[in-house]
């Protein structure tokens, strides 16, 4: 159950992804092919070679948050769990039967999700040496968080224990974890081939930190009661947890270690289209201090609750153990990008008519390796970034797939002297319906291009 908690409380405080690329989440993660500067680091190394009006770039400790569910809209929360209006003032709702339902038929095939993270740079650094190579040097944390629930969970907080009713509450499960990476990435200029008129390549070596790590690997549990009054239960789960010792230093050895790969490369097509590949977060993570093996098993058997042997033997039918555990991996989130750029105010019979600057992006993300906060399925995105004039640039962008179904971004920049603001979120949805709401993000960033 405390490791239930945990993944829960984990799961509602963030969602993690490559979020602190606040220009990229303006246009809804189109990013591997229109990424430039500190932005490219974690999306597309390659794209840190791509001409930019700065030598040295330093980030101001950028970070962005999100928070995302599959089943629990603001809608069904307002209509279900914030009272109805009574002559005495807003008293509690008494559910229906389709009530009761409704609220069950939100999860999608029996399972409801909630995943989050939250993304921080303390430092990044870049620095641009002539027209060939650009260097940079990042430290970065993610805390990010999944949850699985099956809906029996919320049929059992609805109905309880009625005669002839069961629960099966297998499928549940979850992972949170508290990663730092430190990065050095480097891009750098190739020569020209045939067919492209320029290319680069880039790669990022990481060295990553664990601080701590919580699944929720087996829940087997369930529960029934007969038409004749008899209740079984049978309850199994399995977890497991690694963290590094707070308590003894605020800084700490980290509970894991670990080392990870970016590699990429882009390529200007023509004069006005630019497509781009990469492979991130290759690698793994071994956890080794702290380690902690929980489990709980247990089996209930009651058909006279007058019985009070029976009863008193309720008080030890669960078993919890929590002790040391053998050490294990994990995966990073490997992801492969591929993504196009087109500057459209360089198309001839376009740019006549165009005042400003506009370039559209689209990209298809296929993760290869889960973790926490990441889903396992491909997303295709789209973003345009507008600029009427060079210090205001102005983004939004769709999204398809991946664990959050659909994303409408927005965003905006404002460039002052060589400070740069930006602020977006590629999840909007609750300022177009606020009943169907159930995913939202920020990003905000202050970076100094000199």
């Amino acid at each position: 159950m405390r490791m239930t908690i945990l993944l829960l409380c984990a799961a509602a405080a963030a969602r993690g992804g490559d979020q602190t690329n606040i220009r990229g989440l303006g246009m809804a993660r189109a990013a591997t092919a229109s990424s430039r500067g500190l932005d490219a680091v974690g999306i597309n190394p390659a794209n840190l070679a791509l001409p930019d009006d700065a030598g040295v770039e330093f980030s101001l400790v950028p970070v962005g948050v999100g928070l995302g569910s599959d089943f629990l809209t603001y809608g069904l929360y307002n209509k279900f769990f914030t009272g109805v209006d009574a002559p005495t003032g807003r008293v509690a709702r008494n559910l229906s039967a389709a009530d009761k339902q409704e609220l069950l038929d939100a999860f999608p095939g029996g399972i409801g999700r909630l995943a989050g993270g939250a993304e921080v740079r303390p430092f990044g650094l870049a620095i641009r040496v002539g027209s060939f190579a650009t260097f940079a040097l990042t430290a970065t944390d993610r805390i990010s968080a999944s949850a699985a629930i099956p809906s029996a969970y919320a049929k059992f907080l609805l109905d309880g224990v009625t005669p002839s009713s069961s629960y099966d509450f297998s499928g549940a499960g979850g992972s949170a974890s508290w990663i730092r990476e430190y990065a050095l990435s480097a891009g750098f200029s190739l020569p020209p081939l045939r067919f492209c008129n320029s290319w680069g390549a880039g790669i990022s070596v990481k060295v990553v930190h664990g601080f701590a790590y919580a699944s929720l690997d087996r829940d087997n549990t369930w529960l029934a009661a007969g038409s004749d009054g008899v209740l079984d239960a049978s309850i199994d789960l399995a977890g497991v947890t690694s963290h590094a010792d707070f308590a003894h230093s605020p800084f700490p050895a980290p509970a894991g270690t670990g080392l990870g790969l970016d590699i990429g490369v882009t390529a200007e097509v023509n004069g006005l289209l630019r497509a781009a590949l990469s492979v991130t977060d290759i690698g793994s993570i071994a956890w080794t201090r702290g380690v902690q093996a929980i489990t709980g098993t247990g089996a209930m058997h009651l058909d006279n609750p007058m019985d009070s042997a029976q009863r008193d033997s309720l008080e030890h039918a669960v078993t919890g153990t929590t002790g040391h555990g053998s050490p294990f991996t994990t995966s990073l989130p490997t992801m492969l990008r591929a993504g196009v750029q087109v500057d459209v105010e360089r198309i001839p019979w376009v740019g006549r008519f165009m005042v400003g600057e506009l370039t559209a992006a689209c990209d298809y993300t296929q993760p290869l390796a889960g973790a926490p906060g990441y889903g396992m399925t491909g997303r295709v995105a789209a973003g345009l970034e507008f600029r009427p004039w060079h210090f205001l640039p102005l983004r939004t962008g769709v999204g398809f797939g991946g664990p959050d179904h659909f994303d409408f971004a927005l965003g905006f920049g404002l460039r002052l002297w060589v400070l740069q603001l930006d602020v977006a979120s590629d999840n909007i949805g609750w300022l177009l319906s606020h009943d169907s709401f159930s995913r939202g993000s920020l990003g905000l960033a202050l970076t100094l291009k000199m």
